[in-house]
């Protein structure tokens, strides 16, 4: 299974797609891009039949001399023989499709992945599929001046970093605070549940800090949700303990009913949380009350 990790990034891509000219240019690719054109992963590189290959993303670049290119991205959280012998299909049918250059961007959780990857994938003798990588080492820390383009990639660093061993973890985090503040706020929230998780702890801690006092549109966002779910939740709770008190009530009432209902019996029903249970014994009580 892809997993959240995969998820989340597969999302960055898909919201702000001009990201991934700035990582082709983190993994050693081409510098100097624009994006014209992208496609999401409910698209697919080729046309629908039975050899359709779906990419996480799929983006046209175009560069200052007017020259394009597609960059199919794949994010990957570990090695996989399987995706290993599909990768070619992806750029090769992306070729006869767009008719312009390719490029395959692998986007790894870790850097030994993205090593492995990078050595390209063998098709024969003096014949090797490139692959354009990124691990955590080849995105900057956020705060140490090298920033990211977008609001997005700001993220997707957080996210493969996790943890910043050369910046002071106040600056990386109030610098991931800064880039969610300048993008809508509902979107902003969703991305920093996902960080909440992902981050390492202190980090995480700072943000959280952070997010509660609502200095930003979405920290207001973010707040206000886990409010309304604090309310549910309260009232959930409440409905199932006045169910709870009502059917220990009503069982003691009938047991009252056949006479005196021992101390130990009425310590089992009043301290009883089951629902469920409650009502079997009230069924097991019935037949007796109306005889």
């Amino acid at each position: 299974m892809p997993g959240e990790f995969h998820e989340i990034l597969v999302k960055l891509i898909q919201d702000e797609p001009e990201s991934v000219a700035w990582l082709l240019g983190r993994a050693g690719g081409r510098r100097g891009a624009r994006c014209v054109a992208a496609q999401t992963r409910t698209g697919s590189v080729g046309s629908p039949g039975p050899t359709e290959r779906r990419a996480d993303g799929v983006v046209r670049l175009e560069f200052a001399d007017g020259s394009q290119l597609l960059v199919v991205c794949e994010v990957q959280n570990e090695w996989s023989e399987d995706k290993y012998f599909r990768l070619p299909g992806y750029v090769s049918r992306a070729f006869e499709d767009h008719r312009i250059p390719v490029s395959l961007l692998m986007i790894c959780r870790s850097d030994s992945l993205a090593r492995r990857f990078r050595r390209g994938i063998e098709m024969g003798p003096g014949s090797t599929v490139a692959v354009e990588t990124v691990g955590p080492s080849q995105v900057p820390e956020l705060g140490s001046g090298d920033e990211p383009p977008t609001a997005a990639a700001a993220v997707l660093a957080a996210v493969l970093r996790k943890q910043p061993k050369h910046v002071p973890e106040p600056l990386f985090v109030s610098t991931l605070d800064a880039w969610l503040g300048t993008i809508e706020p509902g979107r902003a929230a969703d991305y920093a549940k996902y960080l909440l998780t992902t981050l390492a702890k202190e980090p995480a801690t700072l943000l959280e800090a952070l997010m509660k006092t609502e200095a930003r549109l979405y920290h207001s966002e973010y707040t206000e949700e886990l409010l309304a779910k604090g309310r549910e939740k309260g009232l959930e709770e409440g409905l199932e303990e006045g169910a709870l008190r009502h059917a220990r009530a009503t069982l003691l009432r009938i047991l009252e009913a056949g006479g005196p209902v021992s101390a130990e019996r009425r310590e089992a029903i009043e301290s009883c949380t089951d629902l469920a249970r409650l009502d079997a014994w009230i069924t097991e009580q019935i037949p007796s009350a109306q005889g």
